[in-house]
């Protein structure tokens, strides 16, 4: 059986120690399991909604010089992903965004119901993502630290984590 996690965007702070957005016990818990992941030869996706999301915290670091790091390291990091003999994470275009129709049937899910329960466009791409990774053989996991968005995963996680924040 394969493993797919979809990975959203509180799990990437966590990872590049975004100045305010992380935690020292977090960061360390998400870098672990990344290495696990890695070693366990799960797939990881990250859909592009994710990477604006993350690309404007690091825009807003205050520091210039941490802002200059943090942007060289993302853009490193999302260089490797779109060529996947480079790392076992993968960017992927959006595909509920790819058309305008399914542009229309996501942005119909994310009013009718996504929104009403907490959840951004950001989420409800990594949603529809884990959706669309879900095949009878595959496991398919969000990696989340926004607890509303954690029950959409295909599949429960046997040991989730969502951070210690709350």
């Amino acid at each position: 059986m394969i493993t797919y996690i979809v990975i959203d965007t509180g799990y990437l702070l966590e990872l590049f120690r975004v100045p305010k957005r992380f935690n020292e016990s977090d960061a360390k818990e998400i870098k672990r399991r990344f290495s696990d992941a890695e070693t366990q030869h799960h797939n990881l996706y990250i859909p592009v909604p994710v990477l604006f999301e993350l690309a404007n915290h690091i825009a807003h670091v205050d520091n210039g010089y941490e802002r200059l790091e943090l942007a060289n390291k993302f853009s490193k990091t999302v260089q490797q992903g779109i060529d996947p003999k480079e790392t076992f994470i993968n960017i992927i275009p959006c595909e509920a965004f790819a058309t305008a129709s399914e542009l229309s049937n996501s942005l119909e899910s994310f009013s009718n119901k996504f929104v009403q329960q907490g959840l951004g466009l950001t989420d409800s791409a990594v949603i529809l993502e884990a959706e669309n990774l879900k095949k009878p053989h595959n496991r398919v996991h969000i990696w989340t630290t926004d607890e509303p968005l954690k029950p959409y995963e295909p599949d429960a996680e046997p040991d989730p984590f969502i951070g210690n924040r709350k």
